[in-house]
């Protein structure tokens, strides 16, 4: 009974043995393969400026990268000749998640004080023919060339200086991205600089006719101590870890395209679906507005002067942007203007604004249409009237005087000429006050007479 048991158990444990590393890699993002390919030649022991040999600086920055990057990156080991002379480089640890002391282990002991040449070219067709079964899915697949000299082997013939050139296309042509590493100061900088050219990773504004490695504005990654070759070797690795918007998992950190979704509305800029990874990105779902959480496409239109549903035109059927204002009513008169806001792409009541009313008798234009007091009599209550000095009574008209009826005698018509009437303030006889003003003039003139 004890044995069957054993026996069960052992077989359990043999199949969660197997089970645990698919579940474990099913946890993991399709992290980048990067293939690190060390020249290992002689001259690896040469000197660098601030002591030690650049193959001790190599085996350093190496072991920091494995260490800093065994989570996001799937690192595999080539270095070359291997075993020596110049022979091929061959890989000497597989892709895969490895610690440090992995990464010391594969590199092996320091390369001889002679003897060790730089197949350089033939290293880049073996790494091709590595690569070829591993490229599979989307993972992205580059090579990582640190060399410190020139395509050389022994005996050297001329005609072979840039067929490393040629072998890094052959690598790009498949779908492996190359970074040219050139390290210390006896490089081909013109063979690395059009070889970084080739592959697609020279560097911005660089001139690929440099060929002295002192020289500024290369197109590969020149370094001239450790502490270049770390900053190498970590920008081309944030490079590839650093999260972009494509569907994927980047760094690997359980999360898609994190970051790019800035305004949290369920849209990112290139379209692609963080709930669907590896899903193609879908230009229909693409954010037109990242910055705005009301614009993304399928949004309702908010009549707000944005693009909300990002189909290319702005604000369809609204007669003005929600939260805009302007004035209404009228200033004529008593009137006020009051503010009218737009609501939902309509203007709403006019707020605020002194309307219209009826015409009151106190010198002001109520109804507001430019006359005052016009038909306000009834305001100033029965036998008032308006004027320009308010409500004042109401008097009545006088009546018309009675007609006379007497006619003049027919001497009056006769002294006058025919006339049947007599001017006003005349009469036919001398008056007391003409007779009195003939006798002055006349004793006037007697007096003078005199």
């Amino acid at each position: 009974m004890l044995t069957r048991t054993a026996r069960i158990l052992s077989g359990l444990s043999a199949l969660l043995f197997w089970i645990a590393p698919s579940v474990s890699e099913a946890q993991r993002c399709d992290a980048p393969q990067i293939l690190l390919t060390v020249d290992k030649s002689s001259s690896m022991l040469g000197g660098l400026p601030g002591g030690g040999t650049k193959w001790d600086a190599a085996r350093m920055a190496l072991g920091e990268l494995t260490s800093s990057y065994s989570t996001n990156i799937d690192f595999g080991l080539q270095v070359f000749p291997y075993p020596n002379q110049c022979s091929p480089g061959a890989v000497t640890l597989d892709f895969g998640t490895h610690a440090p002391e992995d990464l010391m282990v594969a590199l092996g002991d320091p390369p001889p004080s002679g003897g060790n040449y730089t197949p350089m070219a033939q290293t880049l067709d073996a790494a091709r023919d590595y690569y070829a079964p591993r490229m599979v899915g989307a993972r992205q697949n580059h090579l990582i060339l640190i060399t410190d000299g020139w395509q050389w082997c022994d005996p050297y013939e001329a005609s072979t200086r840039f067929t490393p050139v040629d072998a890094v296309t052959r690598l790009r042509d498949m779908g492996v991205t190359v970074h040219v590493v050139g390290f210390g100061a006896s490089v081909d900088s013109l063979t690395l600089n059009r070889a970084a050219v080739a592959a697609g990773t020279d560097l911005p504004g660089c001139d690929p006719t440099l060929s002295d490695p002192a020289a500024m504005n290369h197109c590969y990654l020149q370094a001239n101590d450790l502490t270049d070759l770390r900053m190498a070797l970590d920008g081309i690795a944030r490079e590839l870890t650093d999260e972009m918007c494509d569907g994927f998992d980047n760094d690997c950190d359980g999360t898609v395209d994190e970051g790019f979704d800035v305004d949290a509305d369920g849209h990112n800029v290139c379209g692609s679906d963080p709930t669907e990874p590896g899903a193609d990105p879908d230009p229909e779902r693409r954010d037109c507005d990242d910055s705005e959480p009301t614009v993304y496409p399928g949004a309702p239109e908010l009549c707000d002067g944005l693009d909300n549903d990002c189909d290319g035109t702005i604000d369809p059927g609204c007669d003005c942007f929600s939260g805009d204002t302007r004035p209404c009513g009228s200033d004529v008169g008593a009137c006020m203007p009051g503010v009218q806001l737009c609501e939902s792409g309509a203007w709403g009541a006019c707020a605020d604004a002194v309307e219209p009313m009826a015409e009151t008798c106190d010198a002001v234009d109520e109804d507001c249409d430019g006359n005052i007091d016009e038909g306000a009599d009834a305001s100033c209550g029965e036998g008032m009237v308006c004027s320009a000095d308010g409500c004042i009574p109401l008097t009545p008209p006088m009546e018309p005087a009675e007609p006379s009826t007497d006619l003049p005698s027919d001497r009056d018509s006769v002294e006058d000429g025919g006339c049947a009437c007599t001017a006003a303030g005349h009469s036919s006889g001398s008056s007391p006050a003409a007779l009195l003003l003939s006798l002055g003039l006349l004793g006037v003139f007697l007096y003078r007479r005199r």
